[in-house]
C-alpha cells in the first residue's frame, strides 16, 4: 500500500514538475505528499528578471492564486503562508486526479505569459508616453 501511495504521489509531481517545462534531478528525500511552486524562481528563468521586478512592483503575490482559481478552476495556496517565498504556491500531491497536475503546470504557464504580456505592455506604454 505505501508503495502505491509513493508511486502515485512521484507520477503526479513529475506530471507537473514536465508540464512546466522544468529539468529537475529525482531527490531520493522528496517525500513527494507537497509539492512547492516557486514562482518567482521559475519566472526569471522563463519570463525574465525585468518581468519579474515589473510584476513585483505591480502585481500582489496572492494574484497568482486567485487567477489559477478564476481563471482555471485550480484552488492552490499561498506558499507565504507556510514559510515558503511570497511568489509561491502550495500543491498537495494527494488529493486531486492525476491529470490535473498537468493542468496545474499549464494554468501557471498561461498565467506567466499573460504576467510578462502585461510586463511588455507597459514598456511599449511607457515608451510611446516619452516620445511625446
Amino acid at each position: 500500500y505505501q508503495a502505491a501511495c509513493k508511486e502515485i504521489v512521484n507520477r503526479r509531481a513529475w506530471a507537473m514538475i514536465e508540464s512546466m517545462g522544468l529539468q529537475v534531478d529525482p531527490n531520493p528525500n522528496y517525500d513527494a505528499y507537497y509539492g512547492l511552486i516557486d514562482f518567482e524562481f521559475w519566472a526569471r528563468k522563463n519570463i525574465g528578471d525585468e518581468a519579474v521586478e515589473y510584476l513585483k512592483k505591480n502585481v500582489h503575490p496572492l494574484d497568482l492564486a486567485f487567477r489559477l482559481a478564476e481563471d482555471h478552476g485550480i484552488v492552490l495556496l499561498n506558499g507565504g503562508g507556510f514559510e515558503a517565498p511570497n511568489w509561491s504556491l502550495r500543491v498537495s500531491l494527494a488529493n486531486l486526479p492525476d491529470e490535473a497536475y498537468e493542468d496545474i503546470g499549464r494554468g501557471v504557464r498561461v498565467i506567466a505569459r499573460g504576467y510578462r504580456d502585461a510586463f511588455e505592455a507597459s514598456k511599449a506604454a511607457f515608451k510611446a508616453a516619452t516620445k511625446k
